[in-house]
C-alpha cells in the first residue's frame, strides 16, 4: 500500500475512533464473583480451541479489508475472551488436580490443557502478527495494544516463530505431564509388595520411613532423571532455534524479563557462598533448629492468625484477606493426596486470585501462608496486571517479614518470638539452599550432550550441595534430593528470583525493625505499582539494588543482629 493512502486511512480511523468515544483498548473487567459465591461453585468446562481458531480467522479476514474500528475492537476482544477462558480453565484444572492428586478427571483435564497450550500460544502470536502487519498497523498500538507493540510484532526484527518451535513446546509439555503423572501417586516395590508411597510414609515408624524414602529415591531417581535430561535437551534446542546463545540467557530475557544478567547472578551466588555459607554451617552444626518447638496447628487457627495480622496491617491488605475469605479462595488444609507445592493462581474470568498451600500443620505454616498471601494481595490489588517474576516475589517475601511484626493479639508473644527465630534460620537456608539450586541448574544446562544423564546430574548436585554446606557427601541419598524440586521440571531458572528478591524483602524487614510502620509504609507504596519490573520499582522505593556492593554483607549483618536479640543459644 502507498504511504500516502496509509496516512489517509490512519487519519480516517483516528477520527472514527474519537467520534465513537473510543479510548486506547484495555481488557474489559470480567463479571467477577457474585457476593457470597465461593470457589467450589466455579464450574470447569474444557476450553474450546476451535472457537479461538475461528475468532482469530475472523479478525484476520477483517484486517485484509476496510473494516470499522468497532468491528476490529469487538473481534480482538473475542480473541482475548477465548484466551482468558483457556487460561482460567487451565488454572482451575491445575488447582483441583493439586487439591486431590487421586482425581483422575482433573489430572487428565490439566494434561489436556497443557498439551494444547502451544496451540493457544501460536494463535495469540498469529493474532498479534496479523494486526501489526495489517493496513491498520499505524493505529493498532495507540488504540488497541500497548506501548512497544509495533516494534515487538511489526518492526524490522519481528518475525514469525519457526513452526518447529511449537513442536518443541508440545514435546516439553508432554514431558511435564509425564513428570506430574509419576509424582502424583508414586508406588514403590518393597519387601515383595507394591506400596502407595505417600500412604505408607504417613503411617510408618521412623525406621520404616527411612526404608520407604530410600526405596522411593532408588526407584524414582532414574525415572525422573531421564525426564529432566530430556527436558534440558529440548529446552536447549528451543534456545538454539530462536537464536539465543543459551537457554539460560533466553529465560532471563524472554520469560522473566530480568533487569540483571546471568553473569550478575553468578557473582551474586559467589557472594552468598563467601558470606552466608559460614554462618549457615555454624548454625547447622549447633543444631539451631532443635531450639524450636512446634505444636499442631489446625486450619482454623492458621486462618485466624493471618486474618488478625491482615487486620493489623489494615487498608488494602485487610481488604484482600476479606475478599479471599468471603469467596473461599484458598486451600490451606492438611490432608492426604494433596500436592506438596504452594502457589497462587489467577482465575481471569472471575477476577479472582486463588491461594494454595501445602502445610506442615504447625506454626511454620504462618510464614508459608503469608508468602502466598503476598502474591494473592498483589494479584488482587493490581487485577493480576503483568509484572516480572522478580517483582512478584518481592511482594510475597516482604509479606512474610511484615507479618512477623503484626501478630499482636493473634499469637502468644513466646510463639511469635519463636517464629522470628525460625524466620532468620529459614532466611539463611533460603539464601544458601536456593543459591545452590540456581548454580546447579545453570551448570546442568552447560553439560555437554554426551554427559547429560542422571548419574552426572546426581554427581553435580552432590558436589554443589557440599560447596554450599548443605551436606557432607557421605551418603548416596544426598545426591538424589534434586528430583523433589518441581521448579527444575516446570519453571526452569525461576529459583534465582528467591535469593535476589529476598534482599529487597530484607531491606523492608530492616526498615520495620528500625521504626515500626516504616517497612509497611514502603511496602504499601510499592504495592499499586508504577513499574512492572524489579529495578525501577526498587529505585522508586529508595531501596538498594541487590547487586550493589556489600549488599549481602548488610543482609548478613541484619540477620546476625536479630539472632543476637533472640538469644536462643
Amino acid at each position: 500500500m502507498e504511504k500516502k493512502f496509509a496516512k489517509i486511512l490512519a487519519l480516517l480511523l483516528a477520527v472514527s475512533l474519537l467520534l465513537a468515544g473510543c479510548a486506547p483498548m484495555a481488557q474489559e473487567a470480567p463479571a467477577g464473583l457474585e457476593a457470597g459465591e465461593t470457589f467450589e461453585e466455579i464450574e470447569y468446562s474444557r476450553p474450546d480451541i476451535p472457537q479461538m481458531e475461528q475468532a482469530v480467522a475472523r479478525l484476520q479476514e477483517s484486517l485484509e479489508k476496510l473494516s470499522l474500528p468497532s468491528t476490529l475492537r469487538k473481534q480482538i476482544e473475542s480473541c482475548y475472551d477465548c484466551y482468558y477462558n483457556y487460561d482460567t480453565m487451565l488454572s482451575l484444572a491445575d488447582i483441583r488436580s493439586c487439591q486431590d492428586l487421586s482425581d483422575s478427571f482433573y489430572r487428565e483435564e490439566y494434561a489436556w490443557c497443557l498439551e494444547n497450550r502451544p496451540r493457544v500460544q501460536q494463535l495469540m502470536d498469529e493474532m498479534y502478527l496479523s494486526c501489526a502487519r495489517s493496513m491498520y498497523a499505524p493505529l493498532m498500538e495507540t488504540f488497541f495494544f500497548w506501548d512497544g507493540f509495533m516494534d515487538q510484532y511489526g518492526g524490522e526484527e519481528a518475525q514469525d516463530q519457526p513452526e518447529e518451535i511449537y513442536e518443541l513446546y508440545r514435546r516439553e509439555n508432554e514431558l511435564i505431564n509425564s513428570y506430574r503423572s509419576l509424582i502424583a501417586q508414586p508406588y514403590i516395590e518393597l519387601d515383595g509388595q507394591s506400596l502407595n508411597y505417600q500412604e505408607s510414609l504417613a503411617a510408618a515408624s521412623e525406621e520404616e520411613a527411612y526404608r520407604l524414602i530410600r526405596a522411593y529415591y532408588e526407584q524414582y531417581d532414574q525415572l525422573l532423571g531421564d525426564i529432566y535430561a530430556q527436558l534440558v535437551s529440548i529446552r536447549r534446542q528451543q534456545a538454539q532455534l530462536l537464536g539465543y546463545d543459551s537457554y539460560e540467557q533466553m529465560e532471563y530475557a524472554v520469560v522473566y524479563e530480568r533487569d540483571y544478567s546471568p553473569q550478575q547472578a553468578r557473582e551474586y551466588l559467589d557472594d552468598i557462598k563467601e558470606y552466608m555459607v559460614p554462618l549457615y554451617e555454624q548454625l547447622m552444626d549447633s543444631q539451631a533448629y532443635s531450639y524450636i518447638y512446634w505444636e499442631y496447628m489446625p486450619q482454623e487457627e492458621l486462618l485466624d492468625i493471618l486474618a488478625g495480622a491482615a487486620e493489623n496491617m489494615g487498608e488494602e491488605i485487610e481488604g484482600s484477606f476479606s475478599f479471599m475469605a468471603e469467596h473461599r479462595l484458598f486451600d490451606v488444609e492438611l490432608r492426604p493426596n494433596k500436592a506438596s507445592i504452594s502457589f497462587q493462581a489467577y482465575l481471569s474470568d472471575y477476577e479472582a486470585p486463588f491461594l494454595f498451600l501445602s502445610p506442615y500443620g504447625d506454626q511454620s505454616d504462618v510464614l508459608s501462608f503469608a508468602h502466598e498471601f503476598g502474591h494473592f494481595t498483589d494479584a488482587y490489588i493490581n487485577y493480576n496486571a503483568y509484572e516480572t517474576t522478580d517483582l512478584a516475589e518481592c511482594f510475597s517475601q516482604s509479606m512474610e517479614y511484615l507479618t512477623l511484626f503484626y501478630l499482636d493479639g493473634t499469637m502468644e508473644e513466646e510463639e511469635a518470638e519463636e517464629l522470628l527465630f525460625y524466620k532468620v534460620l529459614n532466611t539463611l537456608e533460603l539464601y544458601v539452599g536456593q543459591a545452590a539450586i540456581a548454580e546447579f541448574e545453570s551448570r546442568v544446562f552447560s553439560l555437554p550432550d554426551q554427559q547429560l544423564n542422571t548419574d552426572n546430574i546426581n554427581r553435580l548436585y552432590l558436589e554443589i550441595c557440599m560447596d554450599y554446606g548443605l551436606c557432607d557427601g557421605t551418603t548416596e541419598e544426598q545426591s538424589w534430593g534434586w528430583i523433589d524440586i518441581s521448579h527444575l521440571f516446570e519453571s526452569p531458572f525461576y529459583v534465582i528470583s528467591y535469593p535476589v528478591t529476598n534482599d529487597i524483602a530484607m531491606q523492608i524487614f530492616a526498615l520495620e525493625l528500625e521504626q515500626p510502620g516504616q517497612g509497611l509504609e514502603t511496602f504499601s507504596r510499592m504495592l499499586p505499582r508504577t513499574y512492572d519490573s524489579l529495578m525501577p520499582t526498587v529505585e522508586e522505593a529508595r531501596l538498594e539494588s541487590p547487586f550493589s556492593q556489600d549488599r549481602i554483607v548488610s543482609a548478613l549483618a541484619c540477620l546476625e543482629s536479630v539472632l543476637d536479640s533472640v538469644k536462643k543459644f
